[in-house]
């Protein structure tokens, strides 16, 4: 049974404007150490910041409520899928996740299921 189902889009040109304007103080609220030293060591990491930020972004939408952006994690699993880690996860739901990007956009949604 679908608990909910959310989805965020990020212009990454803007996101990496808020980066500039905010450096540390923006992304160390945001994102967890893991997805910084992840994101920070790639070429345009403006553009996995902000596929993060709307992963974060759906997830609150599909779960109903906001979480501090620090307790919700993006990782990848072992085929590099990207996965949400959060405590907000309760137990019986599964997590579903997919990131993508196109030109000037990054966008997210996720679905949130329940053990019926």
């Amino acid at each position: 049974m679908i608990h909910g189902i959310g989805i965020d889009t990020v212009e990454i040109s803007r996101f990496k404007r808020a980066m500039d304007r905010w450096g540390d103080k923006l992304i160390t609220r945001l994102f967890t150490p893991a997805e910084l030293a992840y994101c920070l060591g790639q070429r345009s990491p403006e553009r996995h910041l902000s596929a993060r930020f709307a992963a974060k972004v759906s997830f609150f939408k599909a779960l109903g409520r906001p979480v501090n952006y620090q307790a919700v994690e993006v990782a990848g699993d072992a085929s590099g899928a990207p996965t949400l880690v959060s405590g907000a996860i309760e137990e019986g739901m599964s997590v579903s996740v997919s990131i993508s990007h196109d030109g000037d956009l990054s966008i997210a949604q996720t679905i949130i299921e329940r053990a019926s």
